[in-house]
């Protein structure tokens, strides 16, 4: 499954929500590591899911992409994970 990476920056965004404010939040030591999950550099992993879903106030099945992409999705595919 990807990760629909575009939504929970937005809803970071919106939230007004730091990377550093969201590093704290998983438990990560540093805004840079946020920064890497966030940016598809690093996937996240499975227990910072149900966080992001609940911070972010984001249903926990949005976080995932359908398996059928569009051709702009699959083009534009750094967005993605």
């Amino acid at each position: 499954m990807k990760i629909n990476l575009p939504l929970i920056v937005e809803q970071r965004k919106n939230k007004k929500y730091s990377i550093d404010k969201m590093a704290e939040f998983l438990g990560l030591s540093n805004g840079s590591m946020y920064w890497k999950r966030e940016n598809g550099h690093y996937e996240f992993k499975s227990k910072e899911l149900p966080v992001l879903s609940q911070v972010l106030e984001i249903p926990f099945n949005s976080l995932f992409l359908s398996e059928s992409y569009s051709k702009t999705e699959i083009k534009n595919n750094k967005a993605v994970i």
